[in-house]
């Protein structure tokens, strides 16, 4: 099997994306389509917290201000609208930066947040593994990508059909293992 580094690719094209950002979108690629499918549906209604660009009035940005730090939405929120150098996926129009997915749907910002496995507490499982947190914003302030100083594009199908690896923790390292063009698996090997 050849396996594909995603940090050398990120290293390559000079992005500031995660390379776990990366195995992320290519193991959750269905489910992140069918969010920005259903925030695109006249439908769509925002349930839960309702986060503007704007976080003076959000109780968790508030809780951690002695912190001097943002509540973990806002923090991609502010991530995504100061972004320099971000990827493109021509498959499916949408940017990586960081740990976020993200694509405007609309009049609606969808936002994936990737957090990274380190985390993870054991049992390792599939769903912990391909773990992402989604929020949509609605905010009349915010009606366009920023502009974005570097934008590399590079096709996500293609991605799908190769084996990539990334750092998972400090015991192994992640490799996709390609079903279709919008689904991978997983494994992971000994970092030793």
């Amino acid at each position: 099997m050849k396996v594909i580094s995603a940090e050398k690719i990120v290293e390559n094209l000079g992005v500031d994306v995660y390379p776990i950002t990366i195995v992320k979108f290519l193991l959750n690629k269905r489910r992140i389509l069918s969010y920005f499918e259903k925030a695109a549906s006249k439908d769509f209604e925002l349930r839960g917290t309702r986060y503007q660009i704007d976080n003076l009035d959000c109780k968790l940005c508030n809780e951690k201000k002695t912190e001097k730090v943002l509540c973990r939405q806002h923090t991609s929120i502010n991530r995504i609208l100061t972004a320099t150098n971000v990827m493109f996926d021509l498959d499916t129009n949408t940017y990586l930066y960081k740990n976020e997915i993200f694509r405007m749907v609309g009049k609606r910002f969808v936002i994936v947040y990737c957090p990274h496995p380190k985390l993870i507490t054991h049992p390792i499982t599939d769903t912990k593994v391909r773990k992402i947190n989604p929020i949509t914003v609605e905010d009349p302030n915010l009606i366009e990508y920023p502009k974005y100083n570097k934008v590399v594009e590079f096709i996500s199908s293609k991605f799908l059909d190769q084996n990539m690896q990334c750092w998972f923790n400090d015991e192994f390292s992640i490799i996709t293992l390609p079903e279709d063009r919008n689904y991978s698996n997983w494994c992971l090997v000994s970092n030793y």
